[in-house]
């Protein structure tokens, strides 16, 4: 079953949308904060046991966000990684 967004966040959605079609025609360069990915380089299945209640912890998490719960477990994991990474 697909979820809806609320309209709040799709009109917000929308115009952060417009505004970066707008911005594509720039040559400025892109913003420092920009993460880029490549999505030709091979990657790795990962999996992790959870308890249920974790498991449920996580879903309802990446259901307030409104991200699939893979997605918030890799950003999860990639944010500790990049902290690990700097803290050494």
């Amino acid at each position: 079953m697909a979820k809806k967004l609320d309209p709040k966040t799709a009109r917000a959605l929308r115009q952060d949308a417009r505004n970066l079609e707008l911005q594509s025609e720039s040559n400025e360069p892109y913003p420092a904060s920009t993460k880029t990915s490549r999505p030709n380089h091979p990657s790795r299945m990962f999996n992790v046991r959870l308890t249920e209640e974790q498991f449920a912890e996580l879903q309802a998490e990446a259901g307030r966000r409104h991200l699939p719960v893979s997605t918030m477990a890799r950003s999860w994991l990639l944010d500790r990684l990049d902290r690990e990474r700097h803290a050494s």
